[in-house]
């Protein structure tokens, strides 16, 4: 597509914001301009609006003299990973990203502050006696010191032998095995020990993981400064209720073996609801969970180029019987199982680099990441969302839908590159513009590059110069694929820049408007399923007061019709990509659907898991 045509003066005459005079057809129209100042304030941004009466140029070049262009060449080593990056980073500590991508790949450096309230429950009075996994949800006990941890992403608690485990397996064993051994995927208590041993090598606190909830491992109780609030039996007068005599019994139940109390059956739903309250911003449900603090600029990441026996293994490269749809939710099928001991080696030294006070690996440039990707996120996110689902809903019956469907993308693609696009371009004798770009060249990379300009690569560790060229690749990526929809849309409908004269025009306009739609359909979808959020994934439609918007969440899982558990079951049944994406696909669910599915009122078949081989 090329680029348009810088007129000599122009401007539109339906938008206020508009800058600059243009000539269209022998009239002449002139508006106030609006200059759109940005300003990089040590890293942060700040966007003023600021109105002249004057016919001041704002500079082609949006940062003269202070930006620091992203060096392609080395950024081409990035370009397969930046996706992943990004879609990791952007979901730190939220319940729905990492619930939609279970199969962590990040291991972040934080802490935890005072005073935060945590949770254990246990059959017996008194403090812990062994390394404790702790709930931050229904208090009991409370930290009285800052804890330094490491955070491992994903549903890193979730028992499975289908990735959620693979990076802590990778780090404790050196190796992850296709199919481990029963121990290595559920005997949580050594586990808890192996990542102890970790601990105490980096000379942290303990280790933070999710599956339906987040949970903190305390390796020392009495070391980490834990103090008891209050202990309470919250022990339910039970019930000698049998199960039905068809289904699988528990050998190893102690009596009474059937539900156990009156308030049991509702446990499972209870928890799916806390989990909500975590889910983040695309979920529907509460923020991150905020009790833990990153440092994100402290990360190590198995996407990371220089780990030699992973490159290229992350693009849908599948094992078994596990097929996911291709983009969306293209992260779950990555795995670790090729990783080389020479590499577990390198992230383990990663690991302690980013934990000792002494490293410059653990100094960072004050950079917040973490924030720079949520803005991304967000001013793309939704917006992108919505020009996907204007192709997919477009159905070429009409003429007049298919310049519906073109009008709503100009009308987005233009919301989303107003800040950084200019009408008019004046030409290089009567301006500052030295670099010589084009209309998209400049749009291009003032989109992409307002979130890096005064980021300077040399004083960045490693782990943020992986955050730094993820993110210029994304963004980049992102703002020519909202350009060339812009500038095919901007073609077909108000054309400012009159770029198709009148011996172009088709003989069949119809038949050509159907054509561009579809081929900029085929491109959107591409590039959605390319950037892969979480974000692309939603219940379809407000919840009621007594509902939940759910996808799977280990070990509380929704899947009516299959094994309980779904393909997390014990025999995990083999799924149609139909089947597999209706699994996955988010539902609002109550507590009678839920029992349905998943808890007491299923069909015998389907009630109880298998009963673990003791």
């Amino acid at each position: 597509m090329p680029s348009p045509k810088p007129p000599s003066t122009r401007s539109s005459a339906s938008d206020p914001a508009s800058s600059g005079v243009f000539k269209r057809r022998g009239s002449v129209c002139t508006r106030n301009l609006v200059y759109l100042a940005i300003i990089i304030l040590l890293g942060s941004v700040t966007i003023l609006a600021v109105p002249y009466a004057s016919d001041s140029r704002f500079p082609s070049h949006p940062f003269e003299g202070a930006v620091e262009k992203p060096p392609s060449a080395r950024s081409s080593k990035y370009k397969s990973i930046a996706p992943f990056v990004f879609d990791s980073v952007q979901g730190f500590l939220q319940q729905w990203p990492n619930s939609y991508a279970p199969n962590g790949h990040s291991i972040v450096a934080g802490t935890i502050a005072p005073a935060t309230v945590l949770y254990h429950a246990k059959h017996a009075p008194g403090p812990p006696k062994k390394p404790t996994f702790f709930a931050f949800d229904a208090e009991m006990s409370s930290t009285t010191r800052p804890l330094n941890i490491i955070y491992f992403d994903g549903q890193a608690a979730t028992l499975t032998a289908l990735g959620t485990l693979d990076s802590q397996i990778s780090i404790l064993q050196g190796l992850v095995p296709l199919y481990p051994e029963y121990d290595l995927v559920y005997d949580e208590d050594q586990r808890a020990l192996d990542l102890c041993d970790l601990v105490k090598e980096l000379g942290i606190d303990g280790v933070v993981r999710m599956d339906a909830r987040f949970e903190l491992l305390v390796c020392d109780y009495a070391a980490s400064q834990l103090q008891a609030i209050f202990i309470t039996n919250i022990t339910v007068p039970g019930n000698m209720q049998e199960n039905p005599k068809g289904l699988p019994h528990d050998p190893n139940r102690q009596p009474p073996k059937g539900f156990g109390n009156v308030f049991s059956e509702q446990g499972s739903y209870e928890w799916l609801r806390s989990a909500s309250w975590h889910y983040g911003r695309e979920g529907g449900g509460g923020p991150a969970e905020s009790r833990v603090q990153l440092d994100v600029c402290r990360m190590v990441s198995f996407y990371d180029p220089q780990l030699d026996s992973l490159a290229d293994s992350h693009h849908g490269n599948l094992v078994g019987n596990y097929s996911f749809v291709n983009g969306w939710g293209l992260r779950k099928g990555h795995r670790l199982l090729d990783i080389h001991p020479a590499d577990v080696a390198r992230v383990r030294s990663w690991l302690q680099a980013i934990v000792s006070p002494k490293s410059k690996e653990a100094s960072c440039s004050g950079v917040n990441w973490q924030a720079i990707f949520n803005a991304v996120h967000s001013q793309h996110g939704t917006r992108a969302r919505e020009i996907g689902a204007a192709f997919a809903s477009w159905k070429s019956d009409t003429e007049a839908e298919t310049r519906a469907i073109i009008t709503k993308v100009h009308e987005i693609t233009h919301a989303i590159l107003a800040p950084y696009l200019e009408y008019v371009v004046v030409s290089d004798a009567d301006s500052n513009n030295t670099h010589h770009l084009t209309p998209k060249e400049q749009t291009i990379f003032r989109c992409s590059a307002v979130y890096t300009a005064a980021v300077k690569p040399k004083t960045l560790n490693r782990s943020e110069s992986l955050l730094y060229h993820s993110l210029n690749i994304v963004t980049k990526t992102l703002c020519t694929w909202e350009w060339d929809l812009f500038e095919w849309s901007e073609k077909r409908t108000t054309n400012y820049w009159d770029d198709q004269d009148d011996d172009d025009k088709p003989t069949n306009p119809a038949a050509q408007l159907r054509q561009e739609v579809t081929r900029f359909g085929k491109l959107t979808q591409d590039t959605l399923q390319w950037i892969g959020w979480d974000l692309w994934t939603k219940c379809d439609r407000q919840c009621m007061v007594d509902e939940i918007c759910a996808i799977p969440t280990w070990p509380v899982v929704y899947a009516p019709g299959l094994p309980q558990g779904g393909i997390y079951s014990a025999n995990p049944p083999r799924l149609s990509e139909q089947e597999m994406f209706e699994f996955w696909r988010p539902k609002y669910i109550n507590r009678t659907d839920f029992d349905r599915g998943g808890g007491r009122g299923r069909e015998p078949v389907h009630q109880f898991p298998d009963v673990p081989p003791y």
